[in-house]
């Protein structure tokens, strides 16, 4: 039992003098403002080896030009590459798309995490350095799940989206590049716009058009007809003080007072942690190619009690027993 006991704290100081010495790079697609950022990385350092040298990177694809992207990444680059790393993390689609192709098949072992489009189509996969998390926006679930809430009939649904990379991703994977389908009784539209002002006309017609309810999808680029970028947190607040129709999310940060009444929304702390706990795996001594991509968790129902009550919507007890409860 001795010799046991002796072998196995042998091995557990292994493991942690092995984490101790890792050096892991994360690059993340957005700014560090951003609050998917913010709890993406919760997850990710909270699951993360707690001995790891850790150092970020932020390509600010959301309120940067499309044209200055691959500048950015290029910069991204050249930094990461004169080091050498343990371990390199790429949070979402942007950084996938513009640094994963740079990576693959190299020495360097690579997790991605919030990849709404199909790995291929970046290059990803198959890699045998590469594997990670996938996002998959509960979309077509959301929607059957809440339009009841509004109307139980005929259900007539327009979602809003800016015109994001991210957003293209979303849109490809969850419908197929559609802008209108039905699912069931419920008759769904679904438009993008790279302008604020474009945004906010489709909003406040919504209700005129014969839209139910509208899902706030991302918002995070959108620009003013002079080229500025909008902060989302402005973008958001103007939807919540204006919109002539019940408001929902797809994203756990749109959800609260002053927001969306809230949804079967995903979380980008459940992406970062599933993330740390593969990349734990990763520098443990397993290789990459041994680990199939998944998904993080499947999403919860999460609802601002302030905007429940302000559009008069009261959840089912089914929905309401299992829904996390937020101001």
């Amino acid at each position: 039992m001795r010799i046991l006991l002796t072998a196995f704290l042998a091995i557990l100081f292994d493991t942690s003098a092995a984490f101790s010495e890792s050096t892991i790079s994360i690059i993340h697609s957005y700014h560090k403002e951003y609050a998917w950022e913010q709890s993406l990385s919760e997850g990710l350092l909270q699951s993360l080896p707690r001995g790891a040298a850790i150092r970020h990177f932020y390509l600010d694809t959301k309120r940067t030009p499309q044209a200055e992207h691959r500048a950015r990444a290029d910069a991204v680059w050249e930094e990461i590459r004169a080091a050498a790393w343990s371990l390199i993390i790429l949070c979402d689609d942007n950084a996938a798309k513009y640094l994963g192709p740079r990576l693959k098949n190299g020495p360097t072992p690579v997790v991605y995490l919030g990849i709404n489009r199909n790995p291929r189509d970046y290059g990803l996969f198959p890699a045998p350095n590469m594997t990670g998390v996938l996002e998959r926006p509960l979309l077509k679930r959301s929607l059957h799940s809440m339009c009841k809430l509004v109307n139980t009939d005929d259900t007539k649904v327009l979602i809003l989206f800016d015109s994001d990379a991210t957003s293209d991703a979303v849109v490809h994977e969850a419908f197929e590049g559609k802008s209108r389908l039905n699912l069931g009784k419920v008759q769904v539209e679904l438009k993008q716009f790279s302008l604020l002002d474009n945004w906010r006309e489709a909003l406040l017609n919504a209700k005129a058009e014969g839209f139910d309810t509208v899902y706030i999808g991302l918002y995070h680029t959108l620009r003013d007809s002079a080229g500025k970028h909008v902060p989302e947190d402005e973008v958001l607040a103007w939807a919540n003080a204006n919109t002539p129709v019940p408001i929902f999310a797809f994203w756990d940060f749109a959800v609260g007072k002053g927001k969306t009444i809230g949804g079967h929304v995903l979380s980008a702390f459940d992406q970062g942690q599933a993330a740390g706990k593969i990349a734990c795996r990763i520098l443990a001594g397993t290789p990459p190619s041994a680990i199939l991509p998944q998904t993080a968790q499947a999403g919860t129902y999460t609802f601002s009690a302030f905007e429940l009550d302000r559009f008069g919507i009261k959840l089912p007890d089914a929905i309401r027993a299992q829904a996390v409860m937020v101001p």
